[in-house]
């Protein structure tokens, strides 16, 4: 077949409806910037028809953004086509659908490299966004795809790892990224989710649609040092810090409560989870209609205007609907002026609803009690569904003493009597509040040890399916700690996402061993030692002695190790009475008569220091397991009393024997040193040695691996 290449005007050339294997009506707003930028790359193929027309077989989308640019004065030239003699119609199509089939695609990992590389060689992003007619936004996507790790570049081409995984990715840096990719073995494929991916780089981030969210608002996060999440894939970037969030929002909380009770006059404005929950069991003085010589004259200018625009309305859709509209569709004359009357008067009423809006009924309602009612009753404040503060109003404060504390799954052991044979002091008394905290750290540290262990997992799980009692609390009940699942938990948000159906059939594909593994964490999660657990009012209610088995039956240094890092001792004390510093110094082997003079806070300091230094755990916490404190290290044999009087009956040590114990000790001395350091120390002493470290590790695991990257010969010469 012969053919040969011309210079035609594009609308010179018809579309070849008839044999072209794309659709007409394709867009083509991608070809657009790419032509007026760069010209036609390749030519248009076209047969001549018997009419004279040339009619393009491979080329229509390209054909249809010449003919547009040509329109709007872009382009001035004709376009180059190889014209093909005339042919059947079988053949035409047979040609368009070769050129489409086999034109090769590009992976979207060269796609997105390629745009990386437009940049790194100087084209700004909006001239990129302008040449391929694609928004700013866009390329911006395509460039973080394209700036992803090599690893995760390499695993996508290889089909390890999806789109959405890699998009998931783009929120975390090329080193996290990396360290998290080498961290999944090859039976936690399930990690490489683009779900699980993002989970693992956002554990305290916080949703930027959460009510929190909304109330603080991301300028004065912020402003306060917050940063956000920077997912270019998001509509609105999550909140780095939920910490942050949190003390933001008490902060607001708290201004709006003290601006609430100048201006209203109130005893108290409270807020909080616990006022919160407390004020359904108060009294409520009975809220005052509004009458109408208190609403102010311009609200009720807007309420009879609003009226009158509704009975308008009303009027003109009734008559509207009495016309007769033309075969075509046409409105009649006389609606068309009543249509435009509807369309003014809608938007009047948005305005005026508006402008409505801004009156408080409710505030006003409880403004017109008299000062004195309003000076003996209490507002709560919270913040709202929406991220709105939400104000109840009224209430009374029960004035009955306060409640014993609610027993938690913890219990204290019975006062040890001293070495002299005096009984010890009774301990202080925590609030309900501190009881919790405690109880739901000591479910923390729990949660973490039982998911490690499988088979301590298995035996609870069966030992609470055959009695009542256990802290074990089926489905949703529990505290939800530990290590996170590979799926989101039992909410009414993972539902819409997580069905039954979806978990049971990738649950079947899983070995005995990984089985046992989610079976662990799911135990661990369903632990709850806390007030809640216990005042459950159903057969199901905890006993505090099933708690005190569970724990007891955890192995001890894990479940120690796990206590230390869930307790915070500076917030502990700056809570717990006086008394409780003072037991805490006493038990680190001070003196707490050097610091009698000391004020709460400066004797709370010094408990904190004492107690991070010893490892030392409040005696709910420790509930008979645990000493106080660690035990101190064993002083060196030369200095024990006698040491060396049997030296010649001893039997000579090998080398090899003298060597094991050098070493031993030295693992117990750098252990000590180890724990008594900071996770972000451990990371830093670890990047000194060269370590790689695995994403995600807990402070415990970054132990293990200075101890498997120590130097024990340089220490052991020392020391000798």
């Amino acid at each position: 077949m012969t053919q040969e290449l011309q210079h035609l005007w594009p609308h010179d050339l018809v579309a070849g409806e008839a044999v072209n294997v794309r659709p007409g009506d394709e867009d083509v707003s991608d070809l657009l910037g790419s032509i007026a930028a760069h010209g036609l790359l390749q030519p248009l193929v076209g047969r001549t028809r018997e009419d004279g027309t040339v009619e393009i077989i491979d080329g229509n989308r390209r054909l249809k953004a010449l003919k547009q640019l040509f329109d709007d004065g872009k382009l001035r030239e004709k376009v180059p086509v190889m014209l093909r003699a005339q042919e059947a119609d079988a053949d035409a199509f047979e040609i368009s659908l070769a050129a489409n089939v086999l034109r090769r695609q590009l992976h979207p990992v060269v796609e997105f490299e390629a745009f990386a590389e437009l940049a790194d060689k100087g084209k700004s992003n909006e001239e990129i966004a302008e040449h391929f007619g694609i928004p700013l936004r866009a390329v911006e996507q395509r460039q973080a795809l394209g700036r992803l790790h090599p690893d995760i570049r390499k695993a996508w081409l290889e089909g390890r790892i999806n789109g959405e995984a890699a998009r998931a990715f783009t929120i975390a840096s090329p080193a996290d990224q990396s360290a998290y990719l080498q961290s999944v073995a090859g039976r936690e494929r399930w990690r490489l989710q683009h779900d699980y991916i993002r989970r693992a780089f956002t554990v305290n981030s916080v949703s930027a649609d959460r009510p929190i969210a909304v109330f603080v608002g991301a300028f004065d996060y912020i402003a306060a040092g917050g940063q956000m999440v920077p997912d270019l894939f998001k509509e609105k970037p999550d909140f780095a810090d939920g910490g942050l969030l949190e003390r933001l929002a008490q902060e607001k909380l708290s201004r709006e409560a003290e601006r609430i009770q100048q201006e209203e006059g109130w005893a108290e404005v409270l807020y909080g989870s616990d006022a919160n929950q407390q004020r359904y069991s108060w009294d409520r003085l009975r809220k005052p209609a509004l009458p109408e010589s208190e609403k102010p004259a311009r609200r009720i200018e807007i309420e009879t205007r609003l009226r009158a625009i509704d009975e308008r309305r009303q009027v003109i859709e009734d008559a509207v609907d009495q016309f007769e509209w033309d075969d075509d569709g046409n409105e009649p004359p006389e609606a068309t002026a009543m249509l435009r009357e509807d369309d003014a008067l809608a938007a009047e009423r948005d305005a005026l609803s508006a402008e409505h809006a801004q009156y408080d009924d409710e505030r006003a309602a409880w403004l017109t009690l008299d000062a004195e009612q309003r000076g003996k009753a209490v507002a709560v404040i919270d913040i709202g569904n929406g991220g709105a503060l939400s104000i109840a109003r009224g209430y009374l404060k029960d004035q009955k003493p306060k409640p014993a504390p609610k027993p938690t799954g913890l219990s204290a052991p019975a006062p040890k009597p001293s070495s002299t044979g005096e009984e010890a002091p009774e301990p202080a008394r925590l609030s309900a509040a501190q009881l919790d905290e405690l109880a739901l750290t000591a479910t923390r540290a729990a949660a973490h040890v039982v998911a490690g262990h499988p088979r301590l997992a298995l035996a609870l799980f069966v030992a609470s399916a055959a009695t009542l009692g256990s802290p074990v609390r089926f489905r949703s009940e529990g505290r939800s700690e530990g290590p996170a699942l590979p799926w989101d938990g039992l909410s009414y948000d993972a539902a819409k996402t997580t069905t039954f159906e979806d978990v049971f059939k990738r649950t079947l594909l899983l070995s005995i061993d990984e089985l046992q593994m989610h079976t662990a964490k799911c135990v661990a999660h369903m632990l709850d030692f806390t007030s809640k657990a216990i005042n459950s009012n159903s057969m199901a209610t905890l006993k505090p002695a099933a708690a005190q088995a569970v724990r007891a039956a955890l192995p001890l240094v894990d479940h120690r190790a796990a206590l230390v890092q869930a307790f915070d001792p500076a917030e502990y004390f700056s809570k717990a009475p006086k008394q409780e510093a003072i037991a805490a110094i006493r038990d680190c082997g001070d003196d707490p008569g050097k610091h009698a003079k000391l004020k709460k806070a400066d004797l709370g300091a010094v408990a904190t220091r004492l107690a991070t230094e010893r490892h030392w755990l409040p005696e709910i916490l420790r509930g008979g397991i645990f000493e106080a404190v660690l035990p101190a290290e064993p002083d060196g044999e030369d200095d024990e009393p006698g040491a060396g009087d049997d030296e010649e009956s001893a039997e000579p040590e090998t080398p090899a024997s003298a060597a094991e114990a050098a070493l031993e000790i030295w693992l117990g001395q750098e252990r000590t040193r180890l724990v008594a350091m900071k996770a972000p120390e451990l990371r830093e002493l670890l990047k000194e040695r060269g370590v790689s470290i695995p994403f995600g590790s807990t402070k415990m695991q970054l132990i293990e691996l200075a101890l498997q990257h120590g130097d024990p010969d340089s220490s052991i010469e020392e020391a000798a």
